[in-house]
């Protein structure tokens, strides 16, 4: 993302929450605004300024959330969350599961929660997920994790219930078609009654992403549309513009397999780990079919799902 794009959203974003609050009973996951990625430290000079660029413009920060990836020298680490924080920056969360140990040593997220401890106040650091630090130091804290080493470990059963119940795993991406041997399965039919109303339109969160997708609740290759002037598409979000999120909406991903299966789509033999893993394969598939689809964005979503 690019600055004068995000000084840019920055902007809009004040014109729709003109007088934003959090409210005090609402998850603190889901309050504000919070800056992710991908991984934000990866290009820290922009992550500095947009945390000054919104408190400038008194918009609420929930948190910035970070892998950890980068945290190898303990005065670089400081010196970045102390240069954050006296920007504004309140509350850091950090990201801790089988997932990230793949590729991050556990040594560097626990130096990260060390030193984020000592800047922010234990009350503004957000552990996520933090049950997963002592499984994780059993195993290994020097070196990254491959999954396969907790299959050896835990056994396939086990090790499914760990990775898709452990970290409450939604099935949006790529999880459904690497890990899905790993936990129960269901036909296509199973989810027919479940629809993407709160996803799309009720969950009140949302992600921006660099392209200028506006990109519903979790939902990874869904946009609603184009943010250029965020004020603008709140005025005129029309749901009869967006065919495939329309069906989505009042059907779920069931109907919209119905309606591919028109095109030529078959659903998985192996079934189905969840609603969004049928939902991903179906847009897999309608996505070569129209590879023009502004509701499928950003294309490489797509493009790297195996």
């Amino acid at each position: 993302m690019n600055q004068e794009y995000l000084d840019s959203l920055l902007k809009e974003i004040k014109k729709v929450w003109k007088n934003y609050h959090p409210p005090r009973n609402k998850n603190i996951l889901f309050h504000g605004i919070h800056f992710a990625g991908g991984e934000p430290f990866l290009n820290f000079p922009l992550l500095l300024h947009a945390v000054k660029r919104a408190k400038e413009l008194d918009l609420y920060i929930g948190y910035v959330e970070t892998n950890a990836s980068w945290c190898i020298n303990r005065e670089d680490v400081h010196e970045k969350f102390y240069l954050l924080k006296s920007a504004g920056l309140s509350k850091i969360f950090i990201s801790c599961s089988p997932f990230h140990t793949e590729r991050i040593p556990l040594k560097r997220t626990l130096l990260a929660i060390e030193v984020a401890l000592e800047v922010f106040g234990k009350e503004n650091v957000i552990v996520y997920m933090e049950h997963f630090l002592p499984k994780i130091a059993k195993i290994d804290i020097e070196n990254p994790i491959p999954l396969e080493k907790w299959i050896e470990i835990y056994g396939e059963k086990a090790a499914g219930y760990i990775f898709w119940e452990g970290y409450a795993l939604i099935p949006g991406g790529r999880s459904g078609f690497h890990l899905g041997h790993l936990f129960p399965r269901y036909p296509a039919e199973v989810f027919r009654e479940e629809n993407c109303k709160f996803e799309i339109l009720e969950s009140q969160h949302a992600h921006f992403d660099l392209y200028g997708n506006y990109i519903p609740y979790f939902c990874g290759g869904v946009s609603l549309g184009k943010i250029e002037d965020l004020e603008e598409f709140y005025k005129n979000f029309d749901l009869e513009k967006l065919p495939f999120i329309k069906i989505l909406v009042e059907e779920g991903p069931y109907g919209l397999s119905k309606y591919a299966q028109k095109l030529g789509f078959k659903e998985s033999k192996d079934g189905y780990v969840g609603k969004c893993h049928l939902c991903v394969d179906v847009r897999k598939f309608l996505n070569d079919v129209f590879p023009y689809s502004q509701e499928l964005n950003p294309k490489d979503f797509y493009r790297f799902l195996f």
